[in-house]
């Protein structure tokens, strides 16, 4: 079963050191609920929702389970409509007992968000 505001992502290609991913959120999903009426955005906790989802798929096929413990310098530079296709570029880079993701997410080719996820390596 599908958690409420768990997205699919809808491709995801490359290591999880270099990933490419691509996600759309449909009109009709809860994310948008009361954001706007009449206007609806996607909220920036869901646009970092599918890039957590999107490091967590391509740690899970390198074997690795991943807990998200920060994120940081994220800049929300344009509005998420829905059904807008998005394309997210990540880099992993290890930092002390840990990751840091860096993250872009385009819409169009034009930058759309940008930040840091932090993570870090469990049992599983």
């Amino acid at each position: 079963m599908m958690k409420p505001f768990m997205q699919q992502i809808s491709q995801l290609s490359g290591a999880a050191d270099r990933l490419t991913a691509s996600a759309s959120v449909p009109a009709d999903s809860i994310w948008y609920s009361g954001h706007f009426p009449g206007t609806p955005l996607l909220p920036g906790i869901a646009i970092l929702a599918l890039v957590k989802e999107a490091i967590s798929e391509a740690e899970l096929r390198e074997g690795k389970q991943v807990v998200m413990t920060g994120v940081g310098r994220v800049r929300f530079r344009l509005p998420v409509r829905p059904d807008d296709r998005m394309v997210i570029e990540i880099a992993r880079e290890k930092k002390g007992a840990g990751f840091a993701y860096g993250f872009s997410v385009f819409l169009s080719e034009e930058l759309a968000c940008t930040g840091v996820l932090a993570a870090r390596v469990v049992a599983r």
